[in-house]
Formats: structure tokens, sequence, C-alpha cells
């Protein structure tokens, strides 16, 4: 008994020596690391989710504060029909970021960049998953308005900033002697695209 008590104490001290160095490492090997994020942004502009004032957009607190006063219930109501309309377009732009990460990402696996049949499963998966989401999102905030959805817009955006990331990353591994020749192929498919 002694013992199965001298090992789960030793087993404790071992995780939190190893939660404590985790949480300590500095960041100092970060500027020897090469982002790719400049690269994503070279191929690709996310209008959407570059958007700075995602929350004032799916926040009610102004349409509050004119609502108490009865002199602007029509003011808030009109500012009400303007956030759903505003929040509409936002979620049509978030979709269209979306699907153009995805053909990048498809292109990618063309040229070679991929981890296997069963990233590329979860990858798509992911894509489709997030775009019905965004789907039944558009058409709840188009009942019931922007205001009720916040917290749900937000998780979008966070699966949705995972993914911008999953392909900056792979992005990343694509070799550099084949980094021109894929941005040729990228504006040529953007361009026949439009």
């Amino acid at each position: 008994m002694i013992e199965l008590l001298a090992l789960f104490f030793v087993g404790c001290v071992i995780v939190l020596i190893g939660l404590s160095a985790l949480f300590r490492m500095t960041n100092r090997d970060a500027g020897s690391w090469q982002f790719p994020e400049m690269q994503l942004k070279d191929f690709v502009e996310l209008r959407a989710l570059s958007f700075r004032n995602f929350s004032v957009l799916f926040s009610d607190s102004d349409c509050r504060i004119l609502r108490a006063e009865p002199r602007f219930v029509r003011i808030a109501r009109r500012l009400r029909m303007d956030r759903r309309r505003m929040a509409l377009t936002w979620l049509g732009a978030v979709r269209s970021d979306v699907l153009l990460l995805w053909r990048l990402r498809r292109l990618l696996t063309a040229y070679g960049i991929s981890q296997g049949l069963g990233e590329e499963t979860a990858t798509t998966a992911s894509i489709v998953s997030i775009l019905v989401f965004l789907s039944i999102l558009r058409v709840c905030v188009f009942l019931f308005g922007p205001f009720a959805f916040r917290q749900t817009a937000s998780l979008a955006r966070r699966h949705i900033e995972a993914y911008s990331r999953s392909c900056r990353a792979a992005l990343g591994r694509l070799p550099k002697n084949k980094l021109a020749e894929f941005g040729a192929e990228w504006r040529r498919q953007c361009v026949s695209a439009a």
C-alpha cells in the first residue's frame, strides 16, 4: 500500500514538473522558425475573417439602449434590420473565404502536400461541416436576427480560423522550388474562377 502511494506521489510530481516546463517554455526559438503566414496572405485575402468589429456586429447593446427611450424605438428597429443585413453579408463573405481556403487546400493536395488519406478525409469533413454550420447559421440569423447567435458565430469563426491555420501549415510544407509554379497555378485558377 505504501509503495502504491509513493508511486502515485512520484507520478504526480513528474506530471507537475512536465506541466510547469510546458507553460514556462520561452518563445526564444520562434524567431528562427519560418512562419508561412505571409505566404498565405500572398495567396488569399480573407476579408471576412479579418473583420475587426465582429463582436459589435452580433451585439445588441446599442439596440437595447435605443429601445429604452420611446422616441428611438423606430431607429432601434431599423438598426436591428440593418444589423441583420450586415450579419448575413458577413456570413456570406465568410462562406466565400472558406471555399477559397478549400480550393487552396485542394491545390496544395494536388501538389503533393498531403499527410495521407485520413487527414484529407478529416479536412473534407471539417469543411463540409463548417459550410453546413454556416448555412444553418445564416437561416437562423435571417429568421431570428443576429443578436441571439453571438456565441454561435464566435464558435464558427474559431473553427474557420483553425482551418485557416491548417492551410497555412500545409502551405509551409510546400517546397521552395515549387512555390513559383504553385503561385502561377493558383493565379490561373483564380482568374478562371472569376
